[in-house]
């Protein structure tokens, strides 16, 4: 296994890349399809399993940090190709997952709920709002086309689908007959819906976040890695004998406490409590002893579990002799390191790994990459080609990752509601501009503030005294992500217009140099490097990019 050695977080954020291709933006290609055999002499396309963990943060990398217990997470970076200087183009679960499984910027999404949220001076304003449309292409469709069996197990965010049974409520019986024909009926609605989305399996699913909305029994609100990687490893062992796409979404890392349900009954799920529990994976228990065995603190716990979840698949692949011809991609939603809903490093910066043995080399990559690229790479590694209408805004990572190439781009492109972003090799530009339409004044919404603080007794009057507009601003005072992430982190420079950070120097972010004159050339690089972007996305951007009359 080669060694990353002891990356800490202010190592992680300070990694920089030498890039000298210039900016590439999505192109529209012809439909058809090619059958070449690109596994090494086994006859079939390449199977693929994308993986997408949930608020991940960097001391749950074993391989990165050495503080968790993560070898099999470790084991697919030592075997594939570890990117440092990867991001998530928006840096909340919903949009990050749009990109994922469309290859394109959310605010390409064409869901009434965001097409209606653009404002009067038509920019767009991304955030938990841009879910799939069935009436989209992604990259489910597009593989089922080229002969692949697709699949999707686990956590759900980002998909237009019909809502639970409404006659769920938090307070239902979980082991009441009723309730529990109930809730595998959701299960069967979900699976339906999806094979408009281009799923033909669809199993073990859950809706959203656990916890959030009333239509789930208090008592199932827990994480159940197991019963979603049993999910992942029939669909494995079903399809073994032809190409297959799983889209693999594991609910962990994200709240509720995942340490609290790594000790609840392992028969928990979103079906209701199981006859017993999956015997896919170490049993619970022996998660705690292994931590403490290696001298990991029991908080970083969970992370052993999430890395048994991706064991039971990676061990199943090895049984069934896929490894070889099976590209995975290892990806978190978004940065999870108190930038949250920010367009900050702490929000957008994720690690991320690609392993598809018959093809890559094991190796650390420093180039620029970021989750639009991952559908056109999958498009590449099976050799297919989309269909005329399908826009994507990606790169195919396929010549980098096999080596006939060592460049990416110039410059990574990042948007979240009212803020947009531009990173390249060591310079961030951050533009934060609220339209007329939607700006309130400091009184109006402190009163609003107030009144919003009392009622879910969060502290938003302590963060934001002055009432200003957050970046996303759902709600007065700031959207609960953003008060608990990138205000309380960079609140420094938090609210200025324009800011400008030097990377290399600064990966924290901590000195916006938009006033020193020292940098006026590249305040203007980097503003013109952010309207090239701009001028191929849909959208106006205050002075970047104006309405035409």
């Amino acid at each position: 296994m080669k060694d990353f050695g002891k990356m800490s977080r202010r190592n992680f954020l300070k990694t920089t890349v030498s890039s000298t291709a210039g900016l590439l933006t999505g192109s529209v290609l012809g439909q058809s399809v090619i059958n070449k055999t690109l596994c090494g002499g086994s006859g079939r396309k390449p199977n693929v399993i994308f993986m997408i963990t949930d608020d991940q943060e960097l001391d749950s990398f074993g391989f990165i940090n050495r503080k968790a217990l993560t070898p099999n997470i470790d084991r697919l970076a030592s075997e594939g190709v570890y990117f440092s200087r990867a991001y998530a183009t928006s840096s909340v679960c919903t949009p990050s997952r749009y990109t994922c499984l469309t290859g394109r910027y959310a605010s390409r999404s064409k869901v009434d709920k965001f097409t209606n949220g653009i404002t009067k001076e038509g920019q767009t304003w991304v955030h938990w709002n841009t879910d799939l449309a069935v009436i989209e292409d992604n990259v489910a469709k597009v593989l089922k086309a080229n002969g692949y069996e697709t699949g999707i197990v686990g956590k759900l965010h980002g998909f237009e689908l019909a809502g639970h049974d409404k006659s769920l409520n938090r307070k239902s019986d979980a082991k009441n007959s009723e309730v529990i024909r109930a809730l595998k009926a959701d299960q069967e609605k979900f699976a339906r819906g999806l094979k408009e989305h281009g799923f033909d399996d669809a199993a073990h699913l859950h809706r959203g976040n656990l916890g959030s909305g009333k239509s789930l029994p208090q008592e199932l609100c827990q994480h159940a890695p197991e019963w979603t990687a049993q999910a992942a490893v029939n669909f494995i062992e079903q399809n073994k004998d032809k190409p297959f796409y799983l889209y693999y979404a594991t609910t962990l890392l994200h709240g509720p406490d995942p340490l609290k349900s790594l000790k609840s009954d392992p028969r928990i799920s979103e079906e209701g409590y199981l006859q017993k529990a999956p015997d896919v994976m170490p049993y619970r228990q022996s998660v705690l002893e292994r931590c403490k065995k290696a001298g990991v603190p029991e908080e970083l716990a969970p992370a052993t579990w999430l890395d048994d979840s991706v064991g039971a698949i990676m061990k199943k692949l090895d049984e069934l002799d896929l490894t070889k011809d099976t590209l995975v991609i290892y990806f978190n939603d978004h940065g999870a390191e108190n930038g949250k809903g920010s367009l900050y490093e702490g929000g957008v910066r994720t690690p991320t790994i690609i392993r598809y043995p018959a093809k890559v080399k094991p190796r650390q990559c420093d180039e620029l990459i970021g989750n639009i690229d991952f559908v056109p790479t999958i498009f590449g590694a099976a050799d297919v080609i989309a269909p005329n209408e399908m826009m994507m805004d990606g790169l195919d990572l396929m010549p980098l990752l096999t080596g006939r190439t060592n460049e990416t781009r110039d410059s990574v492109y990042c948007e979240i509601g009212y803020t947009r972003a531009v990173i390249t090799k060591d310079w961030k530009y951050l533009a934060f501009r609220v339209p007329p339409s939607r700006q309130v004044s400091p009184e109006e919404n402190l009163e609003a503030m107030k009144k919003a603080a009392k009622k879910s007794k969060k502290p938003a009057l302590k963060i934001n005294p002055e009432g200003r507009v957050t970046h996303i601003h759902r709600t007065p005072g700031g959207d609960g992500t953003e008060l608990g992430n990138g205000l309380k982190r960079y609140k420094k420079n938090y609210f200025d217009a324009d800011q400008l950070y030097n990377l290399k120097n600064d990966p924290g972010e901590t000195t916006n140099l938009v006033n020193n004159p020292e940098y006026i050339q590249q305040l203007e690089m980097m503003k013109a490097e952010l309207g090239k972007h701009l001028k191929a996305i849909p959208g106006t951007f205050a002075e970047f990019k104006v309405m035409q009359q």
